[in-house]
């Protein structure tokens, strides 16, 4: 039951949780989806707005509001200077699959200003970090086609 969960409030730090699909070799681990890749959220300790984030987050992932089934997990890792959340996607071949994460927007109730970062799983196996060297985007919006 959800209400059993600790809040992040609650966890002490270097923990990292994870909310994976149930379906076979579909693990939090980078080599499990090697043409995959996750986008990152960067947060700031005083933001005080962590436990919000990952309970949206949660009901997101378990309602699948991502409207991808490339999206097989996301994570929470909790750290001293900042914490951070990321949706783990399966296969990053396809950029507009790939870039169709702007829901995370709307899920999070994000800026159009706000910086998330995406790590491709290949460079995580090399540099053996989830976060580090990971490339920054911001939401921009997109203006429609004219014939």
């Amino acid at each position: 039951h959800y209400i059993h969960v600790k809040r992040p409030s609650q966890l002490s730090r270097d923990v990292n949780l994870y909310l994976f699909r149930d379906q076979p070799n579909c693990a939090p681990m980078w080599e499990a989806f090697p043409q995959g890749g996750c986008w990152i959220l960067k947060i700031k300790k005083k933001a005080n707005v962590l436990g919000k984030m990952w309970q949206d987050l949660v009901f997101a992932a378990i309602g699948e509001a991502f409207e991808q089934t490339d999206v097989v997990g996301i994570a929470m890792a909790i750290r001293s200077k900042e914490d951070m959340l990321s949706v783990w996607n399966a296969d990053n071949s396809d950029d507009s699959t790939r870039f169709v994460i702007g829901c995370l927007k709307e899920i999070l109730m994000l800026d159009s200003n706000t910086l998330v970062e995406y790590k491709f799983h290949a460079n995580s196996i090399r540099d053996m970090s989830t976060f580090r060297n990971a490339k920054p985007y911001v939401f921009a919006a997109s203006t429609a086609a004219t014939n």
